[in-house]
């Protein structure tokens, strides 16, 4: 088991700070540079569909243990995710709801940036607390994802499977998961050239989370009911699901790293991808973006906090 040494407020900020530092470059460069918006936008999908996905098969495949070893950490983080998913639904009953907007938005409350998760996890335990991360989401993203593209696909009455089949963190996780269960061999070729593509996928991926952040915009154009939406969904990320996460690690009797683990895990921000997935689907991406922004900022406040919590 990894350790879990001791840590106080400001060891978790110099943790977090070269993530956010480069979330800080890509706004700047965004903003600073002439560089086209569609070229922005072609990086993300770059990361998105190819470099991401090549670092999570990668993780899931190599990752030392068996999946068996992070099982209970999966059970804490589902049951986390399961509650926040409910919570985040029963959002719809807020009077003066835009129906498209809580379709695209309601996947806030419960996806997660898995950039700045594998990254964090990486810093807090080095590489055995990042196969334990990887090895739980590995899990955890087909889930997120089908509950994230369903109100989407039925507000907009789309094909949900299409759409699950051909979206690629579903397909590099499953992937994964096949090639580990059936032990497959890994040639050299193919794991040098995954490793090259995955290394690019944080560093660009964090650049590309905070070229896509936006500034509010006004709340003129958006009800009463779609204002207190994005609160219900901020609150639901950043503070009901971490708290359903610490109960979930009590009853479960997780520790440690484990514990802290889950509990990081679920006090992220929102997944930057939601824009991409709500663009992608017809929704409002604007408002997704206006959502995406709100997390993170909150975020820089909470989870260094649900961090040093669960130490």
């Amino acid at each position: 088991m990894v350790c879990n040494p001791p840590i106080d407020r400001n060891t978790v900020l110099e943790l977090l700070g070269p993530e956010f530092a480069l979330m800080l470059a890509g706004f700047a460069l965004r903003r600073g540079l002439p560089w086209p918006e569609q070229g922005w936008v072609m990086l993300e999908k770059l990361n998105y569909f190819l470099l991401f996905p090549c670092l999570l098969f990668l993780s899931i495949v190599k990752a030392p243990g068996s999946i068996q070893s992070a099982a209970p950490m999966m059970l804490a983080a589902g049951m986390s995710a399961a509650g926040a998913i409910a919570i985040a639904m029963a959002c719809r009953l807020i009077p003066q709801v835009h129906a498209q907007r809580f379709a695209s938005g309601v996947q806030t409350a419960f996806r997660f940036n898995s950039y700045l998760g594998l990254a964090m996890a990486e810093r807090l335990g080095g590489a055995e607390a990042l196969a334990l991360f990887s090895i739980m989401i590995s899990v955890l993203i087909p889930c997120l994802n089908v509950a994230a593209v369903y109100p989407m696909a039925r507000h907009g009455r789309q094909n949900l499977w299409r759409e699950l089949a051909g979206n690629p963190l579903i397909i590099a996780t499953l992937g994964g998961l096949a090639w580990r269960l059936l032990e497959l061999p890994l040639p050299g070729l193919l794991q040098t050239s995954l490793g090259r593509l995955g290394q690019a996928a944080l560093p660009l991926g964090l650049l590309c989370v905070g070229a896509a952040l936006r500034w509010p915009r006004s709340a003129q154009g958006l009800s009463h009911g779609d204002r207190w939406l994005a609160l219900c969904f901020t609150s639901i990320k950043l503070f009901i699901m971490p708290a359903i996460a610490l109960m979930s690690c009590h009853l479960l009797g997780l520790s440690g790293m484990a514990a802290l683990l889950v509990v990081m895990f679920t006090a992220l921000p929102t997944s930057p991808a939601s824009y991409v997935l709500a663009a992608r689907m017809g929704g409002d991406g604007v408002y997704v973006a206006q959502l995406i922004t709100l997390s993170l900022i909150v975020s820089t406040v909470t989870l260094p906090w649900w961090i040093q919590l669960a130490r």
